[in-house]
């Protein structure tokens, strides 16, 4: 028995690796994940921001561009030499924002802290007011308040408290010690799984959902594939009551080399979380998927509308799933949908339990929907050519 399967299954694998569609289907992945791979390295920002120093001598204000320039960030920075050059950029829409260091920037912030009154030290340039934008002001002030707190707090032990002999390196050492090393905050998953946010890059989070839309495609290739065959009497000899089954064979076997593609695929991209829930998520994904699309082949009934149909149903699973955004406006539309359960499940063990209750209940469907087709659709074929053969009857007394 286990020699017919495997059999039949390397048969089935070597049809499908002689059509160029299932070819390009495959060869989808890597060049998604490596041009992914591309852009994450490369400069990126969700924002454009020049910065100008009035002042390159202004160790303070220097000291904060060559931090924001060099530290990794979702926001992306330009450097210029002159004002009128970082006004440009933000007209010629090359940025999105420009952020001018006044010229004494370091004896500003001092008089401020002397007269109790913050007089502006940095002019901030846009077009738009935006929330982005808004955004980065908030970035933008917590980095002069950093410079900002320590003057203000020598200020007020030597001046307010007159502790004049308190040297300059107690002063540092004593507002060091509330500095807070790392980061602030810290991303955990329900499943205890943590992720640094400095190692945290937000252009490859969508890999996962791409792919996740990418292998349902597949499914629906395999339902193409199966609705030609038995189009073409490929399996004339399986009884009707074992074509679903014969479905789900060819839906797996198709499935079985997208899953080793995607599985690769995320080891490459560096979001690949533990063989154990991969492996798990990935076979339950494939069961939800192969009864999924065999429900939707038993309802179109024809490879037109099929095909009509899959266009609209993956762009409902990248608006409704968890792909780019995770939107809670549709309800319980969403757990229709394969690739939901999936992405929740990669950190969440709740969601397994769902996928599992989802191919029993699919399953079900694609049984009783099977049955009453094969009920059904023999006596309307016989119907249908009873009426033939009434047209044929009366056009010969016609022509007689």
């Amino acid at each position: 028995m286990i020699g017919q399967i495997l059999k039949r299954y390397f048969l089935l694998n070597k049809r499908l690796f002689k059509k160029y569609s299932f070819l390009v289907i495959l060869c989808l992945v890597p060049g998604l994940v490596g041009g992914m791979n591309l852009l994450s390295q490369e400069e990126s920002g969700i924002v454009r921001i020049a910065l100008c120093l009035k002042n390159p001598e202004d160790e303070l204000a220097a000291g904060i561009v060559d931090e924001l320039m060099e530290k990794d960030s979702v926001l992306s920075y330009v450097l210029c030499e002159e004002e009128e050059e970082a006004r440009r950029l933000v007209i010629d829409y090359e940025v999105d924002s420009a952020w001018l260091f006044s010229e004494n920037f370091k004896s500003d912030l001092q008089k401020a802290a002397a007269d109790k009154r913050c007089e502006p030290v940095v002019t901030v340039v846009e077009r738009e007011d935006n929330v982005p934008l808004r955004f980065t002001r908030q970035i933008l002030t917590g980095k002069i308040y950093s410079d900002f707190s320590y003057i203000v707090y020598e200020d007020f032990i030597r001046d307010d408290m007159g502790l004049l002999e308190v040297s300059d390196a107690e002063f540092k050492a004593s507002y060091e010690k509330m500095f807070v090393e790392g980061s602030l905050f810290q991303m955990e998953y329900l499943d205890g799984q943590r992720e640094e946010m400095d190692d945290y890059n937000y252009l490859l989070t969508p890999i996962r959902g791409i792919l996740a839309l990418w292998f349902v495609l597949c499914g629906f290739a395999g339902s193409m594939y199966f609705m030609q065959d038995e189009k073409n009497g490929v399996f004339s000899k399986v009884a009707l009551k074992s074509r679903l089954w014969a479905a789900f064979g060819m839906h797996a076997v198709v499935l079985s080399d997208a899953a080793v593609v995607m599985l690769a695929a995320f080891k490459l991209a560096g979001i690949f979380t533990s063989w154990q829930r991969e492996i798990g998520a990935i076979l339950l994904f494939t069961g939800c998927t192969i009864v999924f699309c065999n429900l939707v082949r038993l309802l179109c009934y024809t490879p037109e509308r099929l095909g009509a149909c899959i266009p609209i149903l993956l762009m409902g699973m990248l608006v409704m799933c968890p792909v780019f955004l995770n939107s809670r406006h549709f309800g319980v539309f969403p757990y229709l949908l394969p690739p939901y359960c999936y992405l929740k499940s990669i950190h969440s063990t709740y969601h397994l339990y769902g996928m599992a209750v989802y191919i029993g209940v699919l399953f079900m469907l694609c049984v009783l929907i099977s049955a009453w087709k094969n009920k059904i659709m023999p006596i309307l074929a016989e119907n249908k050519n009873r009426q033939r053969k009434k047209q044929c009857i009366v056009k010969n007394v016609d022509n007689n």
